[in-house]
């Protein structure tokens, strides 16, 4: 950790009650008059592991550990990023007679395809979460009689069944938020930067801080090199002060991650979570999650100059949302078609897996959680097109083919019958997945792309509406190239008495 630094001789820090702090800093002018700038910020969240650079790998343990399968060693437990983001174990041991004939497993002991990712058993001096190890360097082993591994690990360590009050983790590839709100370094209160967002939900309350290095040189850094690097500290609480278990917190944990995917339009995740209680570590979790690449994607709905808003309300919306678990899995299903459009697959792919997505949540909408039965479902929708439009109508998002998509105005004037923008996209998907020998079902790629852009969108919308978002959108299908900020609108439902999302209906 860095060492507190040594208030400047300009500063003076008082305290008005045990919550507010004011900084103050005096200036003085050439002219010799002074100028006093105070505030009264919070300290940034700080974690139990200090994140690193772009790409960095963190160190997190030095010293005795058991491997899974029981044997002692002396090494290393690091997070790194590549080839994915996982944890490992590094380490060394000597060797005694009885370890050569399980240097040569039988091989015929081994069935399947998968391979174990084993738990990891460290020293804990106090029962505490060991502190991350600064500047250790690691003797190598003699040539002989030595085992060394190198293993990829997962698992908890500390008390699994202790009661926190309160966990800290770290989000890769974040995000963008110029309305945030105002935090201080701890240990020079006169650095501040805006960086905190604060949501609650199902009785929670998520604290997001970005990390202080995060300038707007750093994320452009990150953007261009589609790389991947610790963003933001999160901190997890319970609302009304009440202490809970790791287990409740994980569950928490998955659910912010899918509040992530869906106001990202991406992947990340909650990684290196530590519990405390009463300020000690007593808690962790080590283990590793997919990422995806800092990317902004064509479709996409979040604005940074109001992020920070979008963003909270999101994951309040998704926490309420996903304490009841089957809402959780469709939410988590129609995400697995949004997601993987939006970070990359083939154009074409992107048709087909936004339509699957809206057909999804069609279903869910009117017989999972609607007055019709599956039988009915089947009877009134002789096509997809069909089921899709329902949902559509429902959210009250109107389906002409936009003036300046003019690729896709192009395979609508191709077509043998006169079809809106969905029709034509479902014209398009079904040559995908019902292939017809003959049939005409070559497009360029640009045809292919606004179809895929369109139908991704909807699907957005969709997720949008499923967890009874009400707020505003960046309009990202304009007919021109704008600034962030330049132009937003309500969601399509709040416009008039039509679609009524979900969460909210009564």
């Amino acid at each position: 950790m860095t060492e507190p630094s040594a208030t400047p001789s300009n500063v003076e820090i008082t305290y008005e009650s045990d919550d507010t702090r004011v900084v103050a800093q005096t200036f003085t002018r050439p002219n010799g008059q002074t100028l006093t700038v105070s505030h009264c910020h919070p300290d940034a969240l700080r974690h139990h592991y200090t994140p690193g650079e772009l790409g960095e790998d963190l160190r997190l343990y030095s010293g005795g550990f058991v491997n899974g399968h029981g044997k002692y060693y002396t090494g290393n437990v690091g997070f790194t990023w590549h080839p994915s983001p996982r944890v490992q174990v590094t380490g060394t041991r000597e060797l005694t007679d009885d370890d050569y004939n399980d240097l040569f497993p039988d091989d015929a002991t081994r069935t399947g395809i998968w391979s174990d990712i084993h738990e990891v058993l460290v020293e804990q001096p106090d029962s505490l979460v060991p502190q991350q190890p600064q500047d250790v360097s690691v003797a190598a082993a003699p040539e002989t009689n030595y085992e060394s591994i190198a293993d990829r690990v997962a698992g908890q360590i500390g008390n699994s069944k202790a009661d926190l009050d309160s966990l800290t983790f770290l989000i890769p590839n974040g995000w963008e938020a110029y309305d945030a709100s105002y935090i201080c370094n701890a240990h020079n209160p006169v650095q501040r930067w805006s960086g905190r967002t604060t949501t609650a939900g199902d009785g929670w309350t998520i604290t997001f801080d970005r990390l202080q290095p995060m300038d707007s040189q750093a994320w452009r850094q990150l953007r261009d090199s589609a790389g991947i690097r610790f963003t933001h500290v999160g901190q997890l609480v319970r609302t009304d002060g009440s202490t809970f278990t790791s287990e409740q917190a994980l569950n928490v944990l998955e659910r912010i991650r899918i509040g992530l995917a869906l106001a990202l339009g991406r992947r990340t995740s909650c990684f290196l979570p530590v519990g405390y209680r009463n300020d000690k570590p007593v808690w962790a979790l080590w283990q590793g999650y997919p990422v995806d690449p800092f990317t902004r994607v064509s479709s996409h709905w979040l604005d940074t100059l109001v992020a920070s808003r979008q963003l909270a309300s999101i994951l309040a919306k998704v926490l309420d949302f996903t304490a009841q678990e089957d809402r959780r899995d469709a939410l988590t299903h129609a995400l697995a078609y949004y997601i993987p459009t939006n970070t990359g697959f083939d154009a074409a792919l992107g048709v087909a897996l936004p339509i699957s997505g809206l057909q999804l949540l069609s279903f869910f909408h009117f017989v999972t959680e609607g007055p019709v039965s599956a039988t009915c479902w089947e009877r009134q929708n002789d096509h997809t097109e069909d089921e899709v439009r329902k949902l559509l109508t429902t959210m009250n998002v109107s389906t002409p083919v936009p003036t300046h998509f003019t690729n896709l105005a192009t395979v609508q004037a191709r077509l043998p019958t006169q079809r809106d923008a969905l029709g034509t996209i479902i014209y398009m998907r079904n040559h995908i997945i019902h292939p017809v020998k003959g049939r005409p079902g070559k497009y360029t790629h640009k045809e292919w792309a606004e179809s895929s852009i369109l139908a991704n969108y909807w699907l957005g919308l969709a997720l949008l509406h499923l967890i009874g978002y009400n707020d505003d959108i960046a309009a990202v299908l304009q007919a021109r190239v704008l600034h962030e900020g330049d132009e937003r609108r309500e969601v399509p439902w709040a416009l008039t008495n039509l679609g009524t999302p979900w969460a909210t209906a009564t």
